[in-house]
């Protein structure tokens, strides 16, 4: 029994949003920039944001979500991924978000749907733009005394609360 071609498409287009968003919430830009295409475009937040260009948009986010301070979660799921002809295929996401920024003192929280369009270029399927709009979101205060006890920067993702090892 062989490996149905689409359904390893589909798998491959749905690694590549996984790795965006890894690229995001650890920072690693040079993660980022290679599941964008160089022409590809990010509207973010129901077109309140729009950006044109792979580089474009690697630097709004470096500039905007650099901060070990600003600590962000992205998990998306429920994927509908349709192929289409030419190397091209179109995808929806849900999309469930936090975002901790510690120098601010908020945290903010949302749902949101992504609707993507991806190319393939060079047998890689690389994003061509991408972007949400919410469903929800919500800020408030982080409560006095609350306190971060991991960090993948300033802990190396250890917890405080965890026993040392004897």
């Amino acid at each position: 029994m062989g490996v149905d071609h689409d359904s390893s498409q589909v798998r491959a287009i749905e690694e590549l949003k996984y790795r965006y968003l890894r690229g995001v919430d650890l920072k690693d830009w040079d993660l980022l920039a290679s599941t964008l295409a160089e022409d590809a475009t990010a509207s973010y937040s129901g077109g309140v944001l729009t950006l044109s260009g792979r580089d474009a948009i690697v630097k709004y986010m470096r500039d905007n979500l650099g901060s070990e301070t600003r600590i962000t979660s992205h998990k998306v799921h429920h994927p509908e991924i349709t192929l289409g002809d030419g190397g091209t295929a179109s995808g929806v996401w849900a999309l469930e978000d936090v975002v901790i920024d510690l120098d601010a003192g908020i945290r903010i929280e949302g749902a949101a749907y992504y609707d993507d369009r991806y190319v393939l270029k060079d047998g890689a399927w690389l994003i061509q733009a991408t972007g949400y709009r919410r469903v929800y979101e919500t800020l408030e205060p982080r409560p006095e005394g609350s306190v971060l006890t991991a960090s993948w920067w300033s802990t190396q993702g250890r917890s405080k609360l965890a026993p040392p090892p004897d």
